[in-house]
């Protein structure tokens, strides 16, 4: 898998921003902002930034924010949202970033490493880019059998469209191993690396709107897109029905479980 498999442009990333954004990546923003310690006037790079909700949530602390992407639809977003905010965008390779050595307090990556396909490489990158006592806090799924979220897609979608089509969803949960992950920081040259596994429960309200933005914002939304309105309607149960438990017919409530690591620079 690598990080250009997985793409969204044009409507499908604004339905990022609007339908998963608030229901997944800004509760994990805020998490992983809180890990990083960061206070007014540090500098934040926010790698692999998407629709930039962690560069817009750490201006609220009077954190300088730079976000990079390699995705053009997602910068866009990113921009339009973060206006008159302290934060500015830059299309960004993780294996080759364009910016200073020491140009930053943290840098924090929520979701992106498992889809890097130089990983090292790009943690090296970012132990370049960290300020002397700097640090690094980045967050990956864990498996598929801890995250119905995933599961549930993988599920359905193979049913519908077949096993191919499951494969961009699979790689969110591509690198669950805490060994591992433990392994590459420190063969990036990184110091104190701690790895812990966290479960964050997250809420849609109406799990049927969730499920219908989800189905607009992923990798198959394309296919998803010419299906009859019955053939949509009947994915859209099936999906709900993945949840399990998690969905009681009205709100979704569901565990998001990924591994986070903090690492640091040494001074």
């Amino acid at each position: 898998m690598t990080n250009t498999e997985w793409q969204l442009s044009g409507n499908m990333a604004e339905r990022y921003e609007e339908y998963l954004v608030p229901v997944i990546f800004a509760p994990w923003a805020n998490h992983l902002i809180e890990r990083a310690g960061l206070a007014s006037g540090d500098s934040l790079l926010d790698l692999a930034c998407g629709t930039g909700i962690v560069a817009r949530l750490a201006t609220r602390s009077g954190v300088m924010t730079t976000g990079g992407d390699i995705n053009p639809g997602m910068l866009a977003i990113a921009e339009e949202r973060s206006a008159g905010l302290d934060a500015t965008f830059h299309s960004a390779d993780a294996q080759d970033l364009p910016f200073e050595d020491e140009s930053f307090d943290a840098v924090i990556c929520q979701q992106g490493l498992q889809f890097f396909p130089n990983k090292l490489g790009a943690l090296s990158e970012c132990l370049r880019v960290i300020k002397p006592g700097g640090q690094a806090v980045f967050c990956t799924a864990r498996g598929l059998e801890e995250n119905p979220l995933m599961q549930a897609q993988v599920t359905v979608f193979g049913r519908h469209f077949g096993e191919e089509t499951t494969g961009a969803i699979r790689a969110v949960c591509g690198f669950p191993d805490p060994d591992e992950m433990r392994s590459v920081f420190e063969s990036a040259g990184f110091g104190q690396v701690a790895v812990e596994k966290v479960v964050l429960d997250l809420e849609a309200e109406d799990g049927s709107a969730f499920v219908n933005g989800l189905m607009m914002a992923t990798p198959v939304a394309d296919r998803i897109a010419v299906m009859t309105p019955a053939d949509r309607a009947t994915l859209h149960d099936d999906i709900l029905k993945g949840f399990g438990t998690c969905y009681d017919g009205a709100a979704l409530r569901f565990p998001h479980s990924a591994n986070v690591v903090v690492a640091s620079r040494s001074v």
